[in-house]
């Protein structure tokens, strides 16, 4: 049965994710949360607007009033439902291929409901699809709405214009944010230079451009001469920019930036902020500078979340580009994240290039994974913790070592950290080999 993961329910289009799976979704939604309405929105891939019709279907017919947003971003729904106090159900499979969906829902915060909830609703949706059918009495009513001019009204009236002009690049990813991304950036005074995956046709979503194809957006930059690249993913929850040279700057080095910004405008919390512990150890060395401090949490932007509430951060964010500023939202916001890039850069006459020089510093990071179907037991492994143990010797202070079993796939990952590339590469191919003869132990077994 399809389960909640870290970023809701996914799965291929009309196979695991079928018109009934989704239309029974709905009823378990409605009968897990029993809202007066709902609101519902979806990013540009093909099956998403059927998708979004069978679960509206299960919503209305458990007697709940709907109302359909549309295509809209990630964010966009976070802040309608804060907006409107409603939960709000999100049709997207984010960064993955156009034959892929899936659904996340958020309370009427704007965050994401509780893992409670969520076992709740998958509870309702088996015993749906084993025949356990509720009884149904008077139907919801639906009503269409565009958000897209109050949610960039919205920005405009939290952060203002910008105050130095920038010729800037767009990558919509041919999702969500195609035509919200320009308009919010111009909006704000930037001169929009030329878009790139603005062009959906249900099939193209991240589809060689995106937050994962940002070569695309920095060869866009370089070639219009601009000032700076902005790359959103399918439903533009998350934020990768380009510098004028053309450099990819990931999440790391954008909260280092954001970080150093609202620190200066007495606006960082606690002085801190929230990273997970695949960020690079840049990001400690570079705000340690700054009296600066990082929270380490495990992956996932519910964990960063989670640590924000706990530790009342106010910043927060993934090497992956979502980014949660917590006065903007409780959840990653590309068209926030690159709306608050523009303010940020003020500070530095415009130029990311020039804040790389003068205040990032970053470690060579390699990852590596080994297919393994025991990979829950590797670390229960004496002589593999033993070697791990060496490696984190040898690196001392100037490196790290991660290891996670993958939670979805039958995958070890592996990531060693290193001030040198030379010796990162040489102590990830020790702990590769060793995973692989504890593996073949294990399996012999």
């Amino acid at each position: 049965m399809l389960r909640f993961g870290t970023d809701g329910i996914r799965g291929r289009a009309n196979q695991e994710l079928t018109m009934e799976v989704g239309y029974w979704l709905g009823v378990a939604i409605a009968h897990a949360i029993q809202p007066p309405a709902f609101v519902i929105g979806r990013d540009t891939r093909e099956s998403g607007y059927w998708l979004a019709q069978a679960v509206s279907l299960g919503i209305a017919s458990a007697g709940v009033d709907l109302i359909d947003g549309g295509v809209l971003p990630t964010g966009t729904l976070s802040w309608v439902a804060r907006t409107l106090n409603r939960p709000t159900v999100v049709i997207s499979a984010s960064h993955n291929p156009y034959f892929d969906n899936g659904i996340k829902v958020f309370n009427e915060q704007g965050a994401k409901v509780s893992a409670e909830v969520e076992r709740t609703i998958e509870g309702h949706l088996a015993r749906f699809l084993e025949g356990q059918r509720p009884a149904f009495g008077e139907l919801g009513r639906v009503e269409h709405r565009s958000f897209d001019e109050a949610y960039v009204d919205w920005v405009l009236d939290r952060l203002g214009p910008v105050t130095y002009p920038l010729r800037v690049v767009i990558d919509g990813a041919n999702g969500a944010a195609w035509r919200m991304g320009p308009l919010l950036m111009s909006r704000l005074g930037a001169e929009v230079v030329t878009a790139i995956g603005d062009r959906p046709n249900g099939r193209n979503i991240n589809d060689g451009v995106g937050a994962l194809h940002p070569e695309v957006l920095a060869r866009s930059v370089v070639d219009n001469e601009a000032d700076l690249g902005l790359c959103f993913d399918g439903d533009a929850d998350r934020l990768i920019a380009v510098s004028e040279s053309g450099t990819v700057v990931d999440g790391d080095e954008l909260l280092m930036l954001f970080a150093l910004y609202l620190q200066q405008r007495h606006a960082l919390a606690h002085s801190a902020l929230a990273a997970t512990v695949m960020s690079n150890l840049g990001l400690e060395r570079t705000l340690a500078r700054h009296a600066i401090s990082v929270v380490r949490t495990d992956v996932g932007d519910r964990q960063i979340a989670t640590a924000m509430v706990q530790g009342e951060l106010s910043l927060g964010g993934e090497q992956s580009g979502h980014i949660i500023v917590q006065d903007l939202g409780p959840t990653g916001d590309g068209l926030v994240s690159g709306a608050l890039l523009l303010h940020a850069l003020a500070d530095w006459g415009g130029s990311l290039d020039r804040f790389r020089a003068q205040e990032v510093v970053r470690f060579p990071q390699i990852h590596r994974q080994v297919k393994t179907e025991v990979r829950d037991r590797i670390l229960a492994e004496t002589d593999f913790l033993e070697l791990v143990a060496k490696v984190e010797a040898e690196l001392g202070s100037d490196g790290r070592v991660v290891l996670r079993p993958s939670g979805t796939e039958p995958v070890f990952r592996i990531l060693v950290e290193a001030a040198d590339v030379g010796v990162a590469q040489r102590l990830a191919d020790q702990l590769v080999a060793k995973v692989e003869v504890v593996t073949g132990r294990l399996m012999s077994i």
